[in-house]
C-alpha cells in the first residue's frame, strides 16, 4: 500500500520524512534488556511492577469493573421516597453504583444524602464510583471469621466474593463508611482530587518562594541556573538570587481559566522550568491528598486524574505519568473522556480518537487501576466545542474502546440530566422526562457483562508490537515555541500561528495512531519513565512523532534499546533541540548520527515548496540530510530523500 494511504492527514503534515535506526550499533556500556524472552516475551511482570502499592495489590485480588452513573437530583424528586425508584431502576438495569450523588435542592433535610447512600447500599449497589474496589481485603483470617470454607486464590474469588457471609460483612462495612463520611477532615482547597485545572508559566505570587526553593534544588548554584537560562546569550538576567530568579515568571494576571500573562523571554529552559514545577506540584499535592484520605479510610480508594487528552499537558502545567504513580498510591487514575469537549483536534471524530484517549489513560498508569470515570451519557447542543447526536451505537463504540484499551472501570455524566442552570437537558442516559434510552440500554448491557466477566478481563494483558514514545520534555519545547517572545498583534498569531505549535506533538501522536489501527498493528503510548524502568524490551518497535527535543538520558536508553535488537522509528522533525532548547548541530560521531547514520544539515518547510510522492502534493517538515551510515530506501520525486 502506499505511504499516502496508509498514513492519516495528520501524520501526513508533521511527519513527512521517517527514518529507521536498527541493530548495527554495537552495544554500549552495561546493555538494558530489550528482547523479548519465550517465557515473558511482553515483561509482563515488569508491567505489573510498576505501580504495585499496597492499595494496588488489594484491588488487584478483588477485580472489580464497576459501571456506575450520576444521580442528579431533579426539582420534582425532593424527598428519598421520591428519589429511591430511581435507584431501583439503576440497580435493574445491572449498574453497579452511583459515580457521585448531586444533592442540589437548597431546602434538602439534614442528612439526605447520607439517607441516600444507606439506601443505595441497602439495594445492592454501590453508592460510590469503585464498587466493590472499597472492600476491605480478602485474606485468610476473614475467611476464617466469616466460616467461608475456600482459599483466598484466584480461581476461588468468584465465588468468595458472591458468598453471602461475604457480601454480608462487607456491606456492613461500608454502612460504617458512610456513617464516618463526615467526619473526614477536609483537605486545604489547592490540595483536591478529581481533574487539575489548566495553568501556565505564569504563577500566583504564593507560588513564587516555592520556585525559587525548587530552582535551588535542581540547579544547586545560580551560575548553573544562568547558564541553563542562556543569560546573556538569550536573555538579560539581572537577579542574584533564587528568589528573584523565580521571580522573573510571577505572573501580571490569571484568570479563573488558567490563563495568564507575564514578561516574555527569548530563552527556552526558563519556561520548561516554570512548567515542571507546576506539574511536579500538581502531581505532589495529588500524593499528598491520597496519603491523607487513606490515613481515616484505608480501604476506600480515591479517584483522580486528567482530561483533555490530546492537549498539550506540559504548557497546561501536567504531568499524567506522575498523576498516574500519585494515583497508584491510593486508587483510581483516570480521565474524562466527552465527545462535547476533548476531541477538538479531530473536528469531533471521536470513533478512532476514543481509543487513543483510553489508551491515554491506561498507558499512563500501567500496572495501576485506570478508568474513565467521567464518560458522555447523551445528546450535547449547547456545551463543548461540538453538538453530539448520542446513541445506543455510540455508547457501544465507546464502551468497545474502552475495554480494549484495557480500561477497569467507568462512570456516565449522567443517570438523569440536570434541569436547572448549564449543561440543562443534556449528557444523560435518560431522556427528558427520565426514562430509560436505547444509550442506557446499551450501557446496562455491558455493565452486567463487565461484572460477570471481570476476573478475566483483569488478567487480559495487552501484546504491542509498537510503543509509540511520549515525552514530557518534547512537549515542554514545543509548549515554549507555542508562547512566542515578543507581542505580535496580527491576526495569525492570536488566532491560529504560534499557539499551535503546541499541538504538533498530539497531531502526530494521532495520525501515527490512526496509521497503526488501520494496519490492525497493536500499539502503546510508552512513557520516558517506562523507559526509565527497563520496558523498553516490551516492543519490537519504538515509534517517535514529532520527536522536537529528548533529554540525553533518554536517547542513551533508545541508543541501548537499537544496540539490543529493537528497533527505532522517527519522523521529522527530529530532535531539533536539546531539553534546555539548545540547537543540536548533529556533529559527525555524536548521539544522532551514531543512532540514526546521517546528518541533518537544515530543516525545511513544505509550506511553500511542496513536494509531491505518486502523484499527490505533500505538506509538512523535511530536512536536507546527508547519509553517513544510513541507506536511502526511497525518494521524492526530486530525488531528495524520504525513507532511510
Amino acid at each position: 500500500m502506499p505511504i499516502s494511504q496508509r498514513f492519516s492527514l495528520p501524520f501526513a503534515l508533521f511527519g513527512m520524512l521517517l527514518f529507521m535506526a536498527f541493530s548495527h550499533l554495537p552495544a554500549i556500556g552495561q546493555p538494558i534488556t530489550t528482547k523479548q524472552s519465550a517465557a515473558d516475551p511482553y515483561l509482563t511482570k515488569l508491567y505489573w511492577s510498576l505501580n504495585a502499592t499496597p492499595v494496588q495489590q488489594r484491588i488487584r485480588q478483588l477485580r472489580p469493573f464497576p459501571v456506575s452513573v450520576v444521580y442528579y437530583q431533579q426539582q420534582n424528586q425532593k424527598t428519598l421516597a421520591e428519589i429511591a425508584p430511581v435507584l431501583d431502576e439503576i440497580k435493574a438495569m445491572g449498574f453497579s453504583g452511583l459515580k457521585q450523588v448531586q444533592v442540589k435542592d437548597p431546602a434538602a433535610p439534614a442528612g439526605l444524602e447520607e439517607q441516600i447512600f444507606h439506601t443505595t447500599l441497602d439495594k445492592g449497589i454501590s453508592p460510590w464510583y469503585y464498587g466493590i474496589g472499597g472492600w476491605e481485603p480478602i485474606t485468610p483470617e476473614l475467611l476464617a471469621k466469616l466460616k467461608i470454607n475456600l482459599k483466598a486464590t484466584a480461581a476461588n474469588m468468584p465465588a468468595i466474593e458472591r458468598h453471602p457471609a461475604m457480601v454480608a460483612h462487607q456491606t456492613a462495612m461500608l454502612h460504617k463508611r458512610i456513617d464516618n463520611m463526615s467526619k473526614v477532615p477536609q483537605l486545604p482547597t489547592h490540595m483536591g482530587l478529581g481533574e487539575p485545572g489548566r495553568g501556565n508559566p505564569y504563577m500566583v505570587e504564593r507560588l513564587i518562594p516555592l520556585f525559587a526553593t525548587w530552582l535551588e534544588k535542581e540547579y544547586k548554584t545560580l551560575a548553573a541556573l544562568h547558564t541553563a537560562w542562556a543569560s546573556g546569550w538569550a536573555a538579560t538576567d539581572s537577579w542574584t538570587d533564587w528568589q528573584g530568579a523565580a521571580a522573573t515568571m510571577q505572573g501580571k494576571g490569571i484568570d479563573d481559566f488558567g490563563r495568564g500573562t507575564g514578561q516574555l523571554f527569548w530563552d527556552f529552559r526558563r519556561y520548561r522550568d516554570a512548567l515542571r514545577f507546576q506539574a511536579e506540584l500538581t502531581s505532589g499535592d495529588f500524593e499528598r491528598a491520597m496519603e491523607h484520605y487513606l490515613k481515616y479510610e484505608p480501604y476506600e480508594p480515591k479517584r483522580l486524574g486528567g482530561h483533555q487528552l490530546f492537549e498539550n499537558q506540559a504548557l497546561n502545567g501536567w504531568d499524567f505519568e506522575g498523576n498516574g504513580r500519585a494515583a497508584a498510591k491510593g486508587g483510581s487514575f483516570y480521565a474524562s473522556i466527552h465527545l462535547a469537549h476533548h476531541f477538538f483536534l479531530t473536528d469531533g471524530d471521536y470513533v478512532q480518537p476514543a481509543y487513543m484517549q483510553a489508551r491515554l489513560v491506561a498507558d499512563n498508569c500501567k500496572g495501576g487501576w485506570p478508568a474513565v470515570w467521567e464518560s458522555t451519557g447523551g445528546p450535547t447542543q449547547w456545551s463543548g466545542t461540538h453538538s453530539f447526536s448520542v446513541d445506543s451505537g455510540t455508547i457501544t463504540q465507546l464502551m468497545c474502546s474502552y475495554i480494549a484499551a484495557g480500561l477497569k472501570g467507568i462512570g456516565f455524566w449522567t443517570w438523569n440530566s440536570r434541569d436547572v442552570g448549564w449543561e440543562a437537558g443534556e449528557y444523560a442516559l435518560t431522556n427528558l422526562q427520565g426514562k430509560a434510552t436505547g444509550r442506557a440500554k446499551a450501557a446496562s448491557l455491558f455493565a452486567k457483562a463487565l461484572d460477570r466477566e471481570r476476573f478475566d478481563l483483569w488478567d487480559a494483558m495487552d501484546e504491542p508490537t509498537v510503543g509509540v514514545l511520549h515525552s514530557w520534555e518534547n512537549e515542554a519545547v514545543l509548549a515554549r515555541l507555542s508562547l512566542g517572545s515578543y507581542p505580535l498583534v496580527t491576526r495569525a498569531y492570536t488566532v491560529d500561528r504560534d499557539p499551535s505549535f503546541a499541538q504538533h506533538y498530539s497531531q502526530a501522536r494521532i495520525g501515527v495512531s490512526r496509521a497503526l489501527m488501520n494496519a490492525n498493528i497493536p500499539f502503546e503510548y510508552v512513557m520516558e519513565g517506562d523507559l526509565k524502568a527497563g520496558l523498553a524490551g516490551r516492543y519490537k518497535t519504538i515509534y517517535l512523532p514529532c520527536m522536537l527535543a529528548l533529554p540525553h538520558a533518554t536517547l542513551s536508553i533508545l541508543r541501548q534499546y537499537v544496540a539490543n535488537g529493537g528497533h527505532l522509528v522517527a519522523e521529522m522533525p527530529l530532535l531539533m533541540y536539546d531539553d534546555f532548547g539548545r540547537l543540536n548541530k548533529y556533529e559527525k560521531g555524536a548521539d544522532f548520527e551514531q543512532l540514526f547514520g546521517f546528518q541533518i544539515e537544515d530543516f525545511q518547510s513544505m509550506a511553500n515548496a511542496p513536494l509531491s510522492l505518486e502523484g499527490k502534493n505533500l505538506f509538512g517538515q523535511m530536512a536536507d540530510i546527508a547519509p553517513t551510515a544510513a541507506k536511502v530506501l526511497s525518494r521524492f520525486s526530486t530525488g531528495r530523500p524520504l525513507l532511510l
